[in-house]
């Protein structure tokens, strides 16, 4: 099955029911989270997403929605030092995003969504990010 890592920003999108002046942006997320749920894709979640979420919002918010997955559908991905230090080596002015890449990498992942695509160009070369609408 084809594996998907889906940036922090589309998690606060469908659970702070984000919008930007143009679009409902958490239809986005519902949309992408969605096609998980159907079984066209399996979700690689790292302890990185978690990380990063807890600095704006309650940790609980994202395990909940994690947990509301049937078994198979999510594959953790916990980081190392090692995964950090590729990080460090690939971009040491994106680390955050390059610590994403790399973890999306370790999990066998085709694509890596993110509401964020300017962010991620510098990758580019190494998986296809995709805007969650694009999936």
């Amino acid at each position: 099955m084809v594996k998907i890592y889906v940036d922090t920003n589309v998690y606060r999108d469908l659970l702070e029911g984000r919008s930007n002046k143009f679009n409902c942006l958490s239809d986005f997320a519902v949309f992408t989270f969605n096609q998980v749920r159907d079984g066209k894709y399996q979700l690689v979640v790292s302890d990185w997403v978690v990380d990063e979420f807890k600095k704006y919002c309650d940790e609980n918010m994202i395990n909940n929605f994690l947990n509301g997955f049937k078994e198979g559908q999510v594959v953790k991905v916990i980081r190392t030092k090692e995964d950090e230090q590729k990080a460090r080596q690939l971009s040491p002015r994106n680390y955050p995003d390059a610590l994403h890449l790399v973890l999306a990498l370790k999990g066998k992942c085709l694509y890596l969504i993110t509401r964020n695509t300017k962010d991620f160009a510098e990758f580019q070369n190494f998986i296809e990010v995709l805007l969650p609408e694009s999936l």
